[in-house]
């Protein structure tokens, strides 16, 4: 989580069993060659817990994903230090992926800052945060080793997300009336409707993924349930970012996925989810509340600065546009080091004090910018390491994205809704300061195992297996299981 707010928590090798030709990899069967036989899925396909290996790092893991998304049990650090404990016993090798290596040096630069920072305590509080997201980074990516682990992790992300955030935030508007400013809300990293909206886009992205293989009808359908009520709560926190994120994130599966949009109608099954997928549509924008799109069709003033009272009736346009001044001055005095990592509100305070800065910029506030953010509290080079981190997870991802996809394997679609999400995020991060959330670092160290897991299945496929067998019967076997 982000630093300023304090760490969240404070207070066999496949899905199935071994792989065969013919069974995707994110499918329940993948590993029983009954599968494609039988004649409904559910009966030849394993729970959800098969071939899971239950180390300590990742029920670690586990542990620390109920810190972070439910509050109810302060266990994030313990299990963390559990993490790593495990971690130093395991028997298989450890993997240090680029990711560490960039995160680790954005972290040195950052420490580097902190001898000439004026605000010392600040600073070193977040380094110590750091440290911590650094550590978990690398627990996530030894503890996931598997598809049967990567699978299991995604449904207990998701439902761990439903059951609180998800259903708080809905509870909050539609039973006990509680907004901000007519927005949804839940608690503790989910009290700003913006941080809601933004991390909800990540959990769309992991809803989309599973989605794209899973073929066990309970998990299936609960996915489904997702892509409907995302969205909506996205819609419902009236955030200007979230909404932008979303835009993003439809507009790239949209184009992504242009080969299979224009082959909807092919077949009666395809009608039927084209159907389905309007009429989920059409239901979210009829339960979204009216305030969203008077909010929404403020943002046709975001183009002139002097109409920035127009965007919304709270001034927060006009307030935000303010900070960013102060932002963007405090970036061109301190533009090697920065003034700190999380130390911009102390530097902020003083700044707007400034007799061309409006009075509504005045006090400790937050840059509501990731890119502004991170520019002024490590300087150019430090928004470069961190953008090298970021980059490193990507380049590798699309790399094996192409390569499945020109393979035809189905592998290609989880990866591809998992960059796209993590798009969106940074799309919902130019109205937000995301940069140190403990939510984009799962998310990064998920796709990196998840273009590994892939990468070795490329591997195998092209040197165990005739080509085109590992992947080729997928389609056969999800078709015939419908």
């Amino acid at each position: 989580m982000h630093p300023r707010r304090g760490l969240p928590g404070e207070g066999v090798s496949q899905f199935g069993a071994q792989s065969v030709a013919g069974a995707p990899p994110w499918s329940p069967g993948w590993g029983a060659r009954a599968y494609a036989a039988a004649p409904n899925a559910a009966e030849a396909s394993p729970g959800i817990v098969a071939g899971v290996q239950w180390t300590v790092p990742f029920v670690a893991v586990l542990a620390y994903i109920v810190a972070v998304t439910t509050y109810r049990l302060p266990i994030g650090s313990p299990a963390m230090i559990a993490g790593l404990v495990g971690l130093a016993f395991q028997s298989e090798p450890r993997r240090f992926p680029a990711l560490l290596a960039w995160f680790a040096a954005f972290i040195l630069w950052c420490a580097f800052g902190y001898v000439h920072t004026s605000y010392p305590d600040r600073t070193w509080d977040g380094l110590v945060a750091l440290l911590k997201l650094w550590a978990i980074v690398l627990v996530f990516v030894n503890a996931l080793r598997s598809w049967a682990h990567v699978r299991f992790f995604i449904v207990f992300f998701l439902a761990c997300f439903a059951l609180y955030p998800l259903r708080g935030a809905l509870e909050n508007y539609f039973v006990y009336r509680y907004t901000v400013f007519g927005r949804a809300v839940w608690n503790q990293a989910f009290e700003n409707p913006n941080d809601l909206a933004a991390f909800a886009v990540l959990q769309l992205a992991m809803v989309a993924a599973l989605l794209s293989l899973e073929q066990r009808w309970w998990v299936k359908r609960g996915a489904q349930v997702g892509v409907v009520l995302l969205p909506l709560l996205i819609l419902m926190t009236q955030s200007r970012g979230g909404f932008i994120a979303l835009a993003v994130f439809a507009l790239g599966c949209a184009v992504g996925q242009w080969r299979r949009l224009r082959a909807l109608f092919e077949t009666p099954r395809r009608i039927r989810l084209t159907l389905l997928s309007v009429a989920a549509l059409i239901g979210v924008s009829f339960f979204a509340p009216d305030g969203v799109w008077t909010r929404l069709a403020g943002l046709k003033h975001l183009t002139n600065t002097e109409q920035l009272n127009e965007v919304d009736s709270e001034g927060s346009a006009r307030q935000r546009w303010e900070i960013w001044r102060v932002a963007t001055k405090i970036i061109g005095e301190h533009q090697a080091l920065g003034v700190g990592v999380t130390s911009y509100p102390l530097a902020h305070a003083i700044y707007a004090r400034g007799e061309e800065f409006a009075p509504t910029a005045a006090g400790e506030r937050d840059t509501h910018s990731t890119l502004l953010n991170l520019l002024a509290e490590t300087g150019f080079p430090g928004t470069l390491l961190f953008l090298g981190l970021v980059i490193s997870v990507v380049i590798g991802a699309e790399r094996v994205r192409r390569e499945c996809r020109r393979r035809s394997s189905p592998l290609a679609m989880p990866l591809f809704f998992l960059e796209i999400g993590l798009l969106a995020f940074f799309a919902a991060g130019t109205f937000g300061s995301f940069g140190y959330v403990a939510f984009l670092y799962i998310h990064l160290a998920l796709i990196w195992v998840t273009t590994d897991l892939a990468r070795q299945e490329l591997a195998t496929s092209a040197v165990g297996r005739r080509p085109g067998t590992m992947f080729g019967n997928a389609r056969a076997a999800r078709s015939h299981s419908s």
